[in-house]
């Protein structure tokens, strides 16, 4: 009898447990949901606390609510980008709430220009004009990948001239790398690349690059800054003894600046300057056409004439300082642009661009000039 007494009143001990366990774990969600918003009240009286706002983060993580954490590193970021532990755990949440994604975009067209090989007409008789066929194809996926979030990059272009047989050109480049949040509108991906290319239906050249991008946003500016260094093969022309490119490295900077609502509510600008230092060394009558540098900007103004119409306007200019030979290119290419949107089936574009282009060159058999009208139709998926 004793022992079924002591049996009894152990059973019943861990019923009680039982039951207290249960009784706190159904009221935590209640205690954690209470205490968010009692954090949440103070950091009304006082955003900047950066104490509070990581306690608020814990707490709402605990609560499940992983968007409201990231909301409260986000504030402490802005005030201290250094902080650590915001750092952190910006970069964790983001994350786990970022899914995977791929985007596809693929424009094809076709382009006809009254000087497509970029003759001087003072020095060829007859410069041919031409349209060329091409397609555009750009993969880009971002996934996580060793517990951290990687992006790729694939981009394809063939071109098919209809005249000129040596002007059919093919490329194909891949670029992956981790994206690192440094700030809660700032990313920078160093990645590495390769890439091929071919001219003539031969093949033209071959390479392998390092880059580091850093991107952003600020008070309603879009931007993003590109440093990349290579390294490019080139393959001998079989019409040649010797190769106009041979092998070398070079190096580029690349910008952009977005500005939506720049003076009306539809409007946008882009800016893009660029730079770069090629050394890819050659021997054409001593004169090496890969070895340069450059520098130059590409700026276009787009206004939303109406939900499906949208116009530009913008201009190319680009100045091309070559070594070993006395000559400098001055490149200028305005152009004007009309692009019909999502009015097919698919989520399509069609546009309709024309360009003139002009290259005022030192050295006057180099200089030239033409027009240039494009038709492409352009889609995501």
């Amino acid at each position: 009898m004793a022992k079924r007494g002591k049996l009894g009143a152990l059973c019943q001990a861990l019923l009680i447990a039982a039951s207290v366990t249960a009784l706190s774990v159904g009221a935590a969600h209640p205690q954690q949901a209470n205490d968010l918003d009692m954090l949440g009240q103070r950091i009304l009286d006082n955003p900047q606390d950066v104490d509070l706002n990581l306690r608020y983060a814990a707490a709402a993580e605990a609560a499940g609510k992983p968007r409201l954490a990231l909301v409260a590193y986000e504030r402490i970021l802005i005030n201290d980008p250094t902080n650590e532990a915001a750092r952190d755990g910006y970069e964790r949440l983001r994350r786990i709430i970022e899914p995977a994604y791929t985007v596809t975009r693929l424009e094809a067209g076709a382009r006809y220009d009254t000087n497509a090989a970029n003759l001087n007409e003072d020095f060829f008789f007859g410069v041919p004009d031409s349209t060329t066929y091409f397609a555009k194809l750009m993969i880009a996926d971002e996934r996580e990948f060793s517990g951290r979030r990687w992006r790729s990059i694939l981009n394809a272009t063939i071109e098919d001239n209809d005249e000129i047989e040596e002007l059919n050109y093919g490329y194909l480049g891949v670029q992956t790398g981790p994206i690192f949040y440094l700030a809660p509108h700032i990313a920078a991906i160093p990645s590495i690349g390769a890439g091929i290319a071919t001219l003539g239906d031969d093949l033209y050249f071959s390479e392998i690059n390092l880059g580091y991008t850093l991107e952003g946003r600020a008070t309603g500016l879009s931007y993003w800054l590109r440093l990349r260094g290579g390294y490019r093969e080139y393959d001998p022309d079989p019409m040649m003894f010797t190769k106009a490119s041979d092998s070398g490295p070079y190096a580029e900077v690349h910008a952009g600046f977005t500005k939506p609502h720049l003076a009306f509510e539809r409007d946008t600008l882009t800016v893009q300057p660029f730079a770069r230092f090629s050394s890819v060394e050659g021997d054409v009558f001593s004169f090496a056409p890969g070895m340069y540098d450059e520098f130059g900007i590409d700026v276009n103004y787009y206004y939303q004439l109406t939900d499906h119409v949208r116009a530009s306007v913008g201009a190319l200019l680009r100045e091309r300082d070559f070594e070993g030979f006395d000559r400098t290119d001055t490149y200028l290419s305005p152009q004007a642009s009309v692009t019909v949107q999502r009015l097919l089936p698919c989520d399509c574009d069609v546009r309709l661009q024309y360009r003139f282009r002009d290259n005022d060159s030192s050295d006057f058999a180099f200089s030239y000039d033409a027009e240039q009208v494009t038709l492409s139709l352009m889609t995501r998926f």
